[in-house]
């Protein structure tokens, strides 16, 4: 029987932490018949390559289930959106319920005196929150008991638990507690906002992960439904997926080139921002390569089809940022580092604290063992263990935003202070992404001069080209001059503007536009000193003759310069990447003290030089604003996306900074690093108190002096490890970065 090997990506339902996506990925790893299992945490998706001989598809399925997880049969991709979409309301849900009623739990448990059935009452709110919107922990920690593991979950189920249960036992029955000379308490507020809080970073989490999905959806937007094929000479209207190798499209102007090919027929300006981020159109004519999601802004083409799906390259950038966005699983918090360490330790304290008691107590044995088992459980509850992270990166990003810059997630504020290497793109990130004026030479007399610029005017003014709108506003600045009707303007696919006015016919091209044409000496010097400068050119042209020569460069932000002398101070490594030509880098990278660059870069080439870095060891950033930098962006150690550019640049990125101000890289640096510092200190402050009163509930001082730790106690203890925390992440706010 001929062995066939099925490659295909599926759907995980129940993954909410990195830890969870190492559990399912190693579960499927360890499968008989499975060659390679690959989990995208990101996309709550595995890639797998399994033996169809060797293994049904329901045995897999069988073995994450007993994962604690479930491993879904082949989706469309809307029925995964959808999926995924449903699993962060439903985690919304649960944050609005915990909240809602944690807060009057908090309230009537802290700040109301006694009234009757006070602790029914208390019972009866905190049992939804803790075994509603927090029985994802206890399944959670049920699924890493089995497989005799523990994380933070187990912690949470364990704390929260033991509080719940203790408070309801003494609540049920208050008598057993009285009886033995000890006094009545719950902790039904501290399951409830430990369940609250701990479900809010959850969400933030989930809600960061649904929006890099976006980044991918915004590039499949970027492929056409229908395109036209030439058959015959005959045009039919076929959907995209029934375009096969070798088929003739026509692709009309306005309309995205649906495929990579050739032009076989046809002239006309494209609009290639998405694969090399530079806003000047390019010039294809018949034989010239165009790829899939680049524009056609004038003129009409065919064009033989040679690359479909994921082999072009606009599948290459959509594979590329999917992959990355797998490999950059959020890195495994501290937290949930100290938690494998501390959670058995806590356990293995509460167990021998209760067999101590209960063998070698003091009568009654069983009342002692319990009491101060449950406050060692108490006192060793995660709440600010909870709000150590989430409170620190929550400020964090507030203060952020006030000074325009949005954060996604806290790997975003951890990473960006280890930052060791920096690559920006150019256009749009350290320009400004807008060509602009710089030269305009005349040559015509002043007698027609208004008259001449009045014509240039407004055939430019028709144009909806970006060189078009960079000229009329330099004439409008400098000349006041406003827009003149030209009645008969005509388009010249890929050449430029053409008209005709009392009877002297007028052109506005580019280079490729002078063929035919006798220069003067002054003319073909000017073209030289353009060219060497690596400025874009387009010359005014009335019957034959030069009127004027007009260069145009992208302007480099006023602040580049001043951050690329911060950053380097800091011994981070710039270098600039990009799709412009050798030229023009040159002289951005000597204008703003940028010492290294590379030019002419495709997507593709863009992404390998990022790989790499990090292969080498650097933790890596990129800063950049076009569709074509989004892979690059994904695959970084942080993204940075200008808020002027694309939005899959946006949706990739886990940093964008407001008004495309890059000068504010230096602030988020500063940001990460106070955050970073305020987590630090949080953590330690989570564990100082619990460290010292641990012992004491277990009850180590009583055979010396008879003293044992109240459960109040305990529970205050725990409460201002919490207040210190708060206060704590609260100093960020006023902090300058």
């Amino acid at each position: 029987m001929k062995e066939a090997m099925i490659k295909d990506t599926y759907p995980v339902e129940g993954m909410h932490c990195a830890g969870c996506a190492s559990t399912v990925e190693k579960t499927l790893k360890n499968s008989k018949g499975v060659e390679e299992a690959s989990v995208n945490y990101a996309t709550n998706t595995v890639s797998l390559v399994y033996n169809e001989a060797e293994v049904d598809f329901k045995l897999l399925q069988k073995y994450v289930k007993g994962a604690g997880y479930t491993l879904q049969a082949k989706k469309d991709k809307a029925s995964v959106d959808a999926s995924r979409e449903e699993g962060l309301k439903k985690t919304k849900r649960a944050l609005a319920l915990a909240i809602s009623l944690g807060v009057v739990v908090m309230v009537l448990s802290m700040f109301v005196g006694d009234f009757p059935y006070k602790n029914w009452v208390l019972l009866v709110l905190s049992f939804p929150v803790v075994f509603i919107s927090g029985w994802r922990f206890f399944t959670s920690a049920f699924s890493q008991i089995k497989r005799a593991a523990v994380n933070m979950d187990t912690l949470i189920a364990f704390g929260t638990g033991s509080a719940f249960l203790f408070s309801m036992f003494n609540t049920i029955f208050p008598e057993v507690i009285r009886n033995q000379g000890l006094q009545v308490h719950v902790y039904y507020e501290s399951a409830a906002v430990i369940i609250a809080f701990i479900l809010l970073g959850k969400y933030l989490e989930e809600k960061a992960k649904f929006s890099t999905s976006k980044a991918i959806e915004k590039l499949y937007e970027l492929q056409v439904k229908k395109v036209i094929k030439i058959e015959n000479e005959e045009q039919k209207e076929i959907l995209f997926e029934e375009v096969k190798l070798g088929d003739i499209l026509l692709v009309k102007a306005g309309e995205k080139i649906p495929v990579d090919g050739r032009i076989v027929s046809g002239r006309a300006s494209l609009d290639e921002a998405m694969i090399s981020g530079e806003s000047v159109l390019v010039e294809k004519s018949e034989g010239d390569e165009v790829k899939a999601g680049t524009i056609n802004t004038d003129g009409s083409l065919q064009v033989k089809t040679e690359k479909l799906g994921e082999d072009t390259v606009l599948g290459k950038i959509i594979q590329m940022i999917t992959e990355a966005q797998g490999s950059k699983a959020p890195a495994q918090q501290l937290a949930d580092k100290i938690a494998s360490v501390f959670v058995p330790i806590v356990l293995g304290l509460a167990a021998l604290t209760f067999v101590i008691w209960y063998f070698a107590g003091p009568d009654p044995a069983l009342t002692y063992a319990f009491v101060n088992t449950f406050s060692v459980l108490i006192i060793a509850c995660p709440c600010a263990l909870g709000l150590a992270t989430p409170m620190a990166i929550m400020v964090g990003i507030g203060k952020g935003a006030k000074n325009g810059i949005l954060v996604k997630d806290a790997v975003a504020l951890e990473n960006a202070s280890k930052v060791t290497k920096l690559f920006v793109d150019k256009t749009g990130t350290i320009s400004e992404g807008k060509l602009s004026v710089t030269d305009f030479k005349t040559f015509f007399s002043e007698d027609n001069n208004l008259e001449l610029l009045s014509v240039l005017n407004g055939m430019e003014a028709a144009s909806s080209h970006p060189i078009a709108g960079a000229v009329t506003d330099y004439l409008e600045e400098n000349y006041s001059l406003f827009p003149v009707q030209i009645k008969d303007l005509k388009t010249i696919a890929g050449v430029g503007l053409a008209t005709t006015l009392d009877q002297h016919n007028y052109r506005i091209v580019g280079k490729g536009g002078l063929k035919g044409i006798t220069l003067s000496d002054e003319v073909e010097s000017l073209i030289k000193l353009h060219d060497k400068d690596g400025r874009t050119q387009v010359f005014f042209i009335r019957d034959e003759k030069v009127l004027a020569v007009i260069a145009l460069k992208d302007t480099v932000r006023k602040s580049s310069a001043a951050l690329v002398a911060q950053l380097q101070k800091r011994g981070i490594e710039i270098e600039m990447l990009s799709g412009d030509n050798e030229q023009i880098c040159a002289n951005v990278a000597r204008e703003t003290g940028i010492k290294k660059f590379q030019a002419s870069l495709m997507p593709e080439d863009k992404h390998a030089i990022v790989k790499q870095a990090k292969s080498d060891g650097h933790i890596v950033a990129f800063a950049g604003d076009g569709i074509n930098d989004a892979p690059s962006m994904a695959e970084a150690d942080l993204g940075i996306a200008m808020s002027t550019g694309a939005d899959v640049a946006l949706e990739s990125a886990s940093v964008t900074l407001l008004n495309g101000d890059i000068s504010k890289l230096h602030q988020l640096i500063l940001l990460s690093e106070k955050t970073t510092k305020t987590m630090k200190q949080n953590l330690f402050w989570a564990f100082a108190y619990n460290v010292v009163a641990i012992p004491l509930a277990a009850g180590v001082l009583f055979p010396i002096n008879g003293f044992l730790l109240n459960p109040m106690v305990a529970g205050a203890a725990m409460a201002f490890s919490s207040v210190s925390v708060v206060l704590n992440s609260l100093r960020l706010k006023g902090s300058k970065i």
